[in-house]
């Protein structure tokens, strides 16, 4: 079980109502990583959102015999949003960089919020939004940037 001030501090849910929070919490629970261990693989089922709590997560994108990492996730920090698309598939494998510990907050209790109507799913919905439109830029400003090509690492 997760308490609601492990959630309160994550970016994303920064001032949500309490009731909210709870909502979250309730259907939460908390895991440990020892390093080098994946909390995700590329191509699984993608059923969970994930706040880290201490240390760092490393996604790594891969195609064919290349790979890069593409985002590291650091303490405070939320990943899993595209976990809320339909038939969602993990699209990079996620992996501790030395120890680390994560809430994971089931996508159908995320889910649930949102559809809510509430203040709070307004909020969340325009942060998540947010989050991925800034993601879209970083992508575009390294296609744009000239003599630069190379990986994507923006989104």
């Amino acid at each position: 079980m997760v308490d609601v001030a492990e959630l309160a501090p994550f970016e994303l849910l920064h001032d949500l109502p309490a009731a909210d929070l709870e909502r979250l919490a309730a259907g939460a629970s908390a895991r440990h990583l020892d390093p080098g261990e994946p909390l995700f693989n590329a191509g699984e089922p993608a059923a969970s959102m994930f706040g880290v709590r201490a240390g760092e997560i490393a996604l790594r994108a891969s195609a064919g015999e290349r790979s890069t990492i593409v985002m590291t996730a650091r303490s405070g920090e939320l990943l899993g949003w595209s976990a809320l698309r339909e038939d969602a598939r993990w699209l990079t494998t996620g992996r501790a960089v030395g120890s680390a510990d994560v809430v994971i907050v089931p996508v159908e209790t995320v889910l649930g919020l949102l559809g809510s109507g509430s203040d709070a799913a307004r909020v969340l919905i325009r942060r998540l939004f947010g989050l991925a439109a800034a993601h879209l830029d970083e992508t575009q400003a390294q296609l744009l940037r000239p003599g630069h090509e190379g990986p994507i690492t923006g989104g």
